[in-house]
């Protein structure tokens, strides 16, 4: 006879909560950490405002320059700058500044973020059966794991991206299916790129609908912390990480047939 396990979010996040009565301000440095190198599955970058439109007195962006180079105050003529230089040459700089400034936020979103996203998961999984430890969190620098870690995590980010190209949906759905991978990692960093994503799918086969509303349970939460100048979302962010270990350690006691997922009304 198979056995059946429930959940629901309202156990989960209960849990969370218990979790978190023991070890918050722990909780609070890792998933900061998390946030910050880029792990927290649920942070969004929201695009920034606009430049003002329009040219004034016909003097187009000379006149813009010319009011940054002097503070704001009388313009100092730079239409120099372009015909000296070339706007050209002016944009060709723009753009290599900023492709390069992508590739070093890439780089060490890689070679950084990636290792302390696992390590993170560690103390998580670690405080739900004993003390967890802060040095949880650099431990895959410290071990010969890191390089299997470091391409596993980049070729989930890979493929989950790759999918994002062919359509949003494929790529939400495929972000679902792999958002267990840093917690398997966290638990056997040997596995190559293909057996823990097979592993992460397996886990949320049948789930990945109720893990995207476990999602948009917090979206209230979030939005009130950012209503507090943007600082409420990082006390938020220790809410959701111990609420997902929750779900990973529920979803790992059985296999996707032996796991009834309950559905309720509250958030």
């Amino acid at each position: 006879m198979k056995r059946q396990m429930l959940w629901t979010r309202a156990e989960l996040k209960s849990n969370a909560k218990d979790f978190l009565r023991k070890h918050y301000w722990k909780s609070f440095l890792i998933a900061l950490v998390i946030a910050i190198t880029g792990g927290n599955e649920y942070m969004m970058q929201n695009g920034g405002g606009g430049g003002r439109g329009g040219n004034r007195g016909g003097s187009g962006i000379g006149v813009e320059l010319g009011e940054v180079f002097s503070g704001g105050g009388s313009p100092v003529p730079t239409n120099w700058l372009f015909e000296k230089i070339g706007i050209s040459t002016i944009v060709f700089i723009s753009l290599g500044m900023f492709i390069g400034g992508i590739a070093v936020f890439m780089a060490f979103r890689i070679l950084v973020g990636a290792p302390l996203d696992v390590g993170g998961r560690t103390f998580f999984l670690r405080g739900l059966s004993e003390e967890p430890d802060v040095g949880d969190l650099a431990w895959v620098f410290r071990s010969k794991h890191y390089l299997n870690v470091v391409k596993v995590m980049f070729l989930r980010g890979l493929y989950n991206f790759l999918w994002t190209l062919l359509l949003i949906i494929p790529g939400v759905i495929k972000h679902y299916e792999y958002r267990m991978v840093p917690y398997i990692l966290a638990e056997d960093p040997t596995l190559n790129a293909d057996a823990a994503i097979k592993q992460s799918m397996v886990l949320t086969e049948g789930h990945k609908w109720a893990m995207f509303v476990l999602d948009l349970s917090f979206l209230g939460w979030y939005i009130l912390g950012g209503l507090m100048l943007g600082i409420g979302v990082f006390f938020v962010h220790p809410y959701y990480e111990a609420t997902y270990v929750q779900l990973y350690d529920t979803l790992r006691g059985g296999s996707p047939e032996e796991v009834e997922l309950v559905e309720e009304a509250a958030w």
